[in-house]
């Protein structure tokens, strides 16, 4: 017996949809915790440093002779480059979708450049030269961090330092700090805030973030960051923009979103990466 279904239906009604659901996005927390930069045109921005000045002592009576060479060094480059994303749209489906086509992807479009951001300035964090991690399939600790926050503070980076966790380091700290060993200090208000929000907002002097635009690498061992905000530098050449256009023949509207920008590390120094397992916790 033939039964008729919903999919003998699909080429006379219009297929009904839920409202549309986004991909999941992390805020963009990174541009807030770097040294921001802004120019016009796409020429690298060459960033200098001065060299430090140290004060000696002087015998009496004798004119000081040791004076400091107060040119410049070069210290990075920040080369800009365009990110773009774009979705084209018939008129059919704009004119049809009861969910509003167009409205969704200019959203999406803006979330995937803001998380396109976010990426590029995490994935900097590969590229200081210390790294102060537990390593390649360990268990990150509150050890460790607190090493990589005293290299930090040796090298006389100024407050605010801040952490951007991957979230299963993170989550490795968080059972540290929740489950503290007989062998351990009881770590009192942190471990309990730990706890509850399963997240600690500062500790150990520290501003902590987590980021799930971390990437996990082949071997399932990630690189988290702990850094000053001098340490890496985000400069915007082209804020994002929306850009529609018309093909009239095709009946189709291009949406193009875009933004342009550098981004780099800037004072190696005042940053330590953190490489420790990235397993999914069970």
């Amino acid at each position: 017996m033939a039964i008729t279904t919903t999919a003998d239906l699909n080429s006379l009604f219009n297929l009904i949809y839920e409202e549309a659901l986004f991909v999941a996005r992390e805020a963009n927390i990174m541009t807030n915790l770097v040294r921001n930069f802004t120019a016009r045109g796409f020429m690298a921005r060459k960033i200098s440093q001065r060299p430090q000045v140290t004060a000696q002592t002087k015998a009496e009576g004798v004119d000081f002779s040791n004076p400091t060479s107060f040119g410049r060094n070069l210290l990075a480059t920040l080369t800009p480059a365009v990110v773009m994303a774009q979705v084209i749209l018939t008129d059919e489906d704009r004119d049809t979708d009861p969910d509003q086509a167009q409205t969704d992807a200019s959203q999406e479009l803006g979330n995937s450049v803001a998380t396109k951001i976010d990426t590029d300035l995490v994935t900097d964090f590969a590229s200081f030269t210390t790294d102060k991690g537990t390593g390649a399939g360990a268990s990150a600790t509150i050890a460790s961090a607190a090493a990589a926050v005293s290299v930090l503070r040796f090298n006389k980076a100024p407050n605010p330092i801040n952490a951007v966790w991957h979230t299963y380091h993170w989550h490795d700290l968080w059972i540290e700090l929740g489950q503290p060993a007989a062998t351990k200090a009881f770590l009192g208000d942190i471990a309990n805030q730990a706890l509850r929000d399963f997240y600690v907002g500062n500790w150990i002097n520290v501003q902590h973030f987590i980021s799930a635009n971390i990437a996990i690498d082949a071997s399932t061992d990630a690189v988290s960051g702990i850094f000053q905000e001098q340490a890496l530098g985000f400069d915007v050449r082209q804020e994002p923009e929306m850009e529609p256009e018309r093909d009239a023949s095709k009946k189709v509207t291009e949406l193009n979103m875009s933004a342009a920008y550098a981004h780099g590390v800037i004072r190696d120094t005042f940053g330590v990466k953190y490489t420790a397992d990235a397993t999914t916790p069970t």
